[in-house]
């Protein structure tokens, strides 16, 4: 038998082949399980579009014989712990922290963007380069896929008081480690979530 963690690497490896946009649609699909409506609506597509986007994900997933939604349970839940200390140290922006929480084979990915961070290296230089984008976020937790815990993440407002959403925070785990962070880069995601329009600080 081959391992569960074994098969999101090759998942997530094999994600990083994907085009942007098709690599959006596969998540939302099957990971969020949302409908094609709501993506089509979300990224700016047309249903006949996002459906077209799905099925060429999906072929390719097979060429591998591996689909996502065979892994989109997520039966290992990262834990309250870890999430409160990745929270902490993101809103501190404490890098050292941060990056420490990563799995040697961690990774980040801002979907739809085609962007994947790999390695505590490249994670600590990003992170640099961010802080400036980044400091004084702070963290809502929500739940997709039936109950898997993530966190929403709203941004120093640069043109006025309090804070405006930015991304959704996926968080995949291995030996209780960060594995992937999913970064949704999308603020539509939001009121899909029931999530206010801005915090005070």
């Amino acid at each position: 038998l081959v391992r569960r963690d074994t098969l999101q690497l090759c998942f997530i490896a094999l994600l990083q082949t994907l085009p942007p946009r098709q690599r959006a649609v596969l998540i939302l699909k099957d990971v969020f399980e949302w409908s094609s409506k709501q993506i089509a609506e979300t990224l700016a597509m047309s249903p006949a579009a996002v459906n077209s986007a799905l099925q060429r994900a999906r072929e390719t997933m097979d060429r591998a014989q591996l689909r996502s939604d065979e892994l989109s349970s997520m039966d290992v839940q990262p834990e309250q712990e870890l999430l409160s200390r990745y929270v902490e140290a993101f809103e501190q922006f404490d890098i050292a922290a941060l990056v420490a929480l990563f799995h040697e084979e961690g990774c980040m990915s801002m979907p739809p963007f085609e962007m994947w961070i790999h390695g505590k290296e490249d994670l600590s230089a990003f992170y640099s380069l961010t802080r400036w984008h980044c400091e004084g976020s702070r963290f809502v937790p929500i739940t997709v896929n039936g109950g898997y815990p993530a966190l929403a993440q709203y941004m120093p407002d640069k043109e006025g008081s309090g804070l405006v959403p930015w991304g959704i925070h996926v968080i995949e785990i291995k030996e209780n480690q960060i594995l992937h962070v999913q970064n949704f880069i999308n603020t539509k995601l939001f009121s899909r979530f029931g999530l206010p329009e801005r915090l005070d600080r």
